[in-house]
């Protein structure tokens, strides 16, 4: 059974649109939807407000059946992961919550990495 035959029409398209990725899996697409890596950063200096930013963040990404490989909280440290392929897609609360978003975004990129915020997704809504 593939990935998309247990995930209902709905998720697939919620899906679909959240990483503008197809849906399918086929061997040409090297980030099929199993193959998700995940970098969790909390740039929130709040201990407690960065724990439950982190749990959410973490259970949206088990949601999705993705493998978080790094949490992080250092934005070099992060950098330096995805310079190494260590993930390819980074899961932040808000945009407006991250210091220089901008440089943060383009540097992931160069990388082909993706950032995605969290609070800012119509798909996590429903947490």
């Amino acid at each position: 059974m593939t990935r998309t035959d247990r995930v209902p029409a709905a998720g697939r398209v919620r899906s679909a649109l959240l990483s503008a990725r197809p849906v399918t899996e086929h061997t040409e697409c090297p980030l099929a939807w199993s193959t998700r890596r995940v970098a969790i950063y909390i740039s929130n200096a709040d201990s407690r407000l960065a724990a439950n930013q982190r749990a959410a963040m973490q259970r949206y990404a088990d949601n999705m059946d993705w493998i978080v490989t790094v949490i992080e909280d250092d934005r070099q440290h992060l950098l330096d992961g995805a310079a190494t392929s260590a993930f390819d897609l980074v899961l932040c609360w808000r945009t407006s919550d991250l210091r220089d978003a901008e440089f943060l975004f383009e540097r992931l990129s160069a990388h082909r990495v993706e950032l995605l915020a969290v609070a800012q997704s119509c798909a996590a809504l429903s947490e």
